[in-house]
């Protein structure tokens, strides 16, 4: 607060005063005595209102030394000691002004306490308090209103110096006890106390109360300011992650921080970077500017090489009061070049005329920002880095990945080839007959020729019969041989089975295949012994 201006409260203190002396300047009777207790009264009002907003500034104290308590603590220790000296001053003007009223009053000692200023008969007595408050003596130098000249002298010099020199010298404090320049009294205990009745002394000593407590609600104001005089101030608060690493193997954790980061739009930081040393505040080559957008820094630089890259190097910014505070950091980040992965999900080869499952992905970029195509089949994709590339044909396949960078550029990101083979050779069976040697039951309920390419081939893969020759030996002799089309056997053939013996056989050969595709195959023999 400049000394040119005083708050409002201050001002109505002043005046309230001013009503005070003009008062005093008249020969009054009891009844305009009367007077003094409506400012009285007043002034004791202000006073609580002084204790409800100095109690608020002690509470955001606390609140402050609760959140951020390394930096606040030393001003925090300074109100403390605003506030012991605060008190011992109110209570020792208390002690004053109950004095006055017990012995102008002729109470006991602490009956005082009880009542108010309203209720004293002797208000317009001025022998006593000019007795206690300016002594025997013409200067007033043995009175009680010395010794409260010098505390409120040594109060307003130890509060003042719980300030910094710029505050000192711009904070005025409302605590005056200059000696009058005219007037026939030589000294301010004296043209204040002398001969003021016991409800004007009362008054001027509720008024010098309201002035320390002024005091005090400034000197607090004045310390709260320093707690943020080298704050930076924010005004944007935002979520922030920062990752150990954004570059994790499969199997490692993935760690990151998360926090939000206080920034303001408006003030631009100085960052620079460079071989900085936090120990000496420089750096030992020359540094780089990064630029600054609304508060943050745009870092960005061109690769060129593989490998761990790390960078370092300090943010400056400037304080309220100009001061430049230095914030150090560094980071790293991994260049690598790009690493298409593909994984035949099945087996390691695609066949061709199926539907063969891959896994794609490409370390660093989001399956997302990847775009995938094939050379050889219809690619469909199936989500989460799953693809399914539906019949290929026979030869290789080229899966190719794309990547959308952050800027929308694209980049390539690599190729692998797959070799498509041809289906296997399937297995062909009789149905119905688990092996070379069968009973004529197990034949005869037969009813036809299955075609399957086994447990080993994971794919769901299905096969069929087109055709047969079948040849049929009774006791040795050949009585049979018919070319089939299809997997059933013919009317004929069925006959034969029902008449055959221990001993007979059945050679099946020329056995056509179909796989998924449209290739036509042919299969095992089958020969079957009838036991």
């Amino acid at each position: 607060m400049a000394s040119a201006k005083l708050p409002p409260r201050q001002k109505m203190i002043g005046m309230m005063y001013l009503v005070l002396t003009a008062i005093l300047a008249l020969n009054v009777s009891k009844d305009i005595l009367d007077a003094f207790v409506t400012v009285n009264t007043g002034l004791e009002n202000t006073g609580k209102t002084f204790d409800a907003d100095i109690t608020s500034l002690y509470d955001k104290f606390n609140e402050k030394k609760t959140i951020d308590p390394l930096r606040v603590m030393n001003s925090w220790k300074k109100a403390q000691e605003a506030k012991k000296m605060s008190v011992e001053m109110n209570t020792w003007i208390d002690q004053l002004k109950k004095q006055i009223i017990r012995e102008t009053e002729g109470f006991k000692a602490k009956e005082e306490d009880t009542i108010r200023l309203q209720y004293v008969s002797a208000k317009d007595n001025y022998d006593i308090p000019t007795n206690i408050l300016c002594g025997a003596t013409e200067d007033g130098s043995t009175g009680s209103a010395h010794e409260l000249r010098n505390k409120l002298q040594q109060y307003k010099k130890n509060m003042l110096g719980l300030l910094n020199p710029e505050d000192q010298k711009n904070l005025h404090l409302s605590i005056e006890t200059p000696d009058p320049t005219t007037g026939e009294h030589k000294n301010w205990e004296m043209q204040t106390f002398y001969h003021a009745p016991l409800a004007a002394s009362v008054t001027i000593l509720s008024k010098i109360q309201d002035d320390v407590k002024s005091a005090e609600a400034d000197v607090l104001n004045a310390l709260l300011k320093e707690t943020d005089a080298d704050v930076i101030p924010f005004d944007t608060v935002a979520a922030r992650v920062v990752a150990q690493s954004n570059y994790v193997l499969l199997g490692e954790k993935y760690q990151a921080d998360i926090f939000l980061a206080a920034f303001n739009k408006t003030l631009v930081p100085e960052i620079k970077l460079g071989d900085y040393d936090p120990a000496t505040g420089k750096f030992s080559n020359p540094s780089d500017s990064v630029p600054v957008s609304q508060g943050i820094g745009q870092y960005a630089i061109k690769t060129s090489k593989e490998g761990i890259m790390k960078y370092q190097g300090v943010i400056n910014m400037k304080t309220p009061k100009g001061q430049i505070m230095q914030f150090p950091f560094q980071s790293e980040y991994i260049v690598a070049r790009p690493a298409l992965t593909v994984g035949a999900d099945k087996m390691n080869a695609m066949y061709a005329g199926l539907e063969n499952p891959i896994s794609v992905s490409v370390p660093g970029i989001p399956n997302e920002k990847l775009r995938v195509t094939c050379s050889n089949g219809t690619l469909k994709p199936l989500g989460n880095g799953k693809y399914m590339v539906v019949g290929p044909r026979v030869g290789n396949c080229d899966i190719v990945a794309v990547a959308t960078m952050d800027d929308g550029t694209t980049r390539p990101m690599g190729s692998m080839s797959f070799r498509v083979k041809a289906l296997p050779v399937p297995i062909v069976k009789m149905t119905g007959v688990p092996s070379s040697r069968a009973t004529k039951q197990q034949v005869a309920s037969s009813l036809g020729l299955i075609s399957t390419y086994g447990p080993d081939f994971l794919f769901d893969a299905k096969s069929r019969v087109v055709s047969f020759q079948m040849a049929i030996y009774k006791g040795g002799v050949f009585v049979s041989d018919d070319k089939v089309q299809g997997n059933q056997y013919t009317q004929k053939q069925r006959d034969t089975f029902n008449a055959l013996r221990r001993g007979d056989r059945i050679l099946i050969t020329d056995v056509k295949t179909v796989g998924a595709d449209g290739n036509v195959i042919t299969a095992n023999d089958i020969t079957v012994t009838i036991q």
